[in-house]
């Protein structure tokens, strides 16, 4: 009500039920009469509150940009896991498949060796 009202009954009123607040009431009067100063405090805390939302947006964005990094780092770690085990299955792969032909081979020399050794009938 104090800053509110404009009515001078009820400011007198105000006055005489709380003194403590002439003297405040005075210095909201003459503020308000200097309309440059006004607009200075009014403009001073719009430069604040500007500040104050781009540090917020920056803020935010950094958070941004710090989950979406640890994300892309998991991803990494995913994948390099993933090729490692793709790499060991197909050396595991190779080594049967060599294994295997390695096995393959000594039975073609075995036979071979059988079917020329054999008499020719």
């Amino acid at each position: 009500m104090f800053y509110s009202t404009q009515d001078p009954e009820r400011i007198i009123e105000l006055i005489n039920k709380y003194p403590m607040f002439r003297q405040m009431y005075g210095d909201v009067y003459e503020v308000c009469r200097n309309m440059e100063k006004v607009m200075g405090m009014f403009s001073e805390e719009l430069r604040e509150m500007d500040r104050n939302t781009v540090q917020y947006m920056i803020d935010e964005m950094q958070a941004t940009i710090d989950a979406q990094a640890a994300a892309l780092e998991e991803e990494k770690k995913r994948h390099e896991e993933e090729k490692k085990k793709y790499e060991e299955e197909m050396q595991d792969l190779i080594a049967t498949q060599t294994a295997a032909l390695d096995k393959a081979m000594k039975r073609i020399e075995e036979l071979e060796r059988k079917v020329g050794s054999e008499p020719v009938k």
